[in-house]
């Protein structure tokens, strides 16, 4: 079944609470998936894009006795073990005990792993409060909604990355429609199917798009989307949440090495994938050419090369050399015959100063913990069949920015003009 992550779910053992929560929120507009707890978690999925969890604080039992610790504990395994949000999300603790809320908090804050996003917040909001000056006792929705959006008010930044994130997710809907807008009236389906087909072999060719279609229709999706992205207007009444997101001191501010490297990731660093052959694609270097095999393939030794071609100020230490694949898009997307072409490139964990001009130098990013930089020698080429290179161990890709970057430095000093000048 295909249905868009839930941004809201309701947990409840109560299956009348349940239905009148989730009712209502559906009523007032916003998508909301139900969980009836009965004890197991069968019937509960991951939903890692959550971003409001309503849970009973008694889940599964009748009334609120028993130890708070097991209470909270069942609540802690739902959201370690089975809900795994990515985070950021609110909690919010259906009780009549508003202490409950901060008790909670302080266990989940205690008691989940570092690497398990922990809520912004736990609210404790009790159902009768809700219910008061309603007709026939129904849930106060309204109420609801505030008490949320004051909550998220208290983190401006969060908040204007959600309102991003909800303008996105309008724009990949915008994209949809957009292909859909190609498509008449008559055999749909088989329209649909033909343009689908038709973007894939336009992304990557028709020798590739059996390797994988949804990456070869997602490459000819992304134009769209980006456009649509880069096209998006905020509504007058989100003006004001940007407002808050920061201010003029942050944008003079600057990032510490670790963050830069991380962010430099998220932007220019794929992580790996079991195709070599890829352009882009950063593997091993091979046994094939290490050790002695290093010196008959570049002509000097692994150190020698180190110190004198890439300025490395320890090439006694271990050293990790890699190739890049650097063929051009357009060649690798219509599988043209041949080798494909590979650049030496060496990782170090610091940067260089006075490099020669054939060594490009990539930003700084982070890899396995720790921050690297990956320097490529446009002076030593390698040439790799292409089903020897699908083999090889892939540590990560360069994207496309990136990747453009370095096949531009690596064109522009092969074809660099000389000229006899007396």
């Amino acid at each position: 079944m295909i249905r868009p992550a839930p941004r809201i779910i309701t947990i409840d053992d109560n299956q009348e609470d349940l239905d009148e929560l989730t009712e209502g929120i559906n009523r007032y507009g916003a998508a909301c998936l139900p969980f009836h707890f009965t004890g197991d978690t069968e019937n509960i999925s991951s939903c890692p894009h959550a971003r409001v969890i309503f849970a009973d604080l008694h889940l599964n039992e009748t009334g609120p006795g028993g130890d708070s610790a097991q209470h909270f504990s069942t609540i802690g395994s739902l959201i370690l073990d089975t809900i795994k949000p990515s985070g950021p999300y609110l909690l919010i603790l259906w009780t009549q005990y508003p202490e409950d809320g901060k008790s909670l908090r302080e266990f989940l804050d205690e008691r989940l792993p570092t690497d398990t996003p922990k809520p912004l917040d736990v609210i404790a909001i009790d159902k009768k409060v809700l219910r008061e000056k309603t007709e026939g006792n129904s849930l106060n929705i309204e109420k609801l909604v505030e008490e949320i959006t004051n909550s998220f008010d208290r983190f401006p930044q969060i908040t204007a990355l959600l309102n991003w994130e909800e303008m996105v997710l309008g724009a990949a809907g915008d994209t949809v429609s957009s292909i859909f807008d190609l498509v008449g009236k008559q055999n749909r389906d088989k329209e649909v199917s033909r343009i689908l087909a038709h973007l894939a072999v336009g992304a990557v060719g028709r020798n590739h798009v059996e390797n994988d279609r949804f990456h070869a229709v997602n490459e000819a999706l992304l134009p769209i989307l980006t456009d649509r992205i880069a096209s998006m207007h905020l509504k007058n009444d989100d003006r004001d949440i940007w407002q808050k997101a920061f201010d003029s001191s942050d944008i003079e501010s600057s990032l510490s090495l670790e963050k830069a490297a991380r962010l430099n990731r998220l932007v220019q660093i794929d992580p790996a994938t079991d195709n070599g052959a890829r352009n882009g694609s950063v593997i091993a270097l091979p046994e094939e050419f290490s050790k002695k095999n290093f010196e008959k393939q570049f002509g000097f030794k692994q150190q020698k090369t180190a110190e004198k071609q890439f300025f490395c100020k320890n090439p006694r230490k271990k050293l990790s050399w890699v190739l890049i694949q650097c063929q051009a898009v357009c060649d690798y997307a219509q599988n043209r015959p041949g080798t494909l072409p590979y650049y030496l490139g060496l990782e170090l964990p610091y940067p260089l100063r006075g490099h020669p001009k054939a060594l490009w130098v990539s930003p700084p990013f982070e890899k396995d913990g720790s921050t690297v930089y990956l320097y490529v020698n446009a002076r030593f080429p390698v040439s790799l069949p292409p089903k020897f290179a699908e083999r090889k161990n892939v540590r990560y890709r360069l994207r496309e920015q990136l990747l453009n970057d370095l096949i531009y430095h690596i064109h522009s000093h092969g074809a660099r003009p000389g000229m006899l000048r007396f």
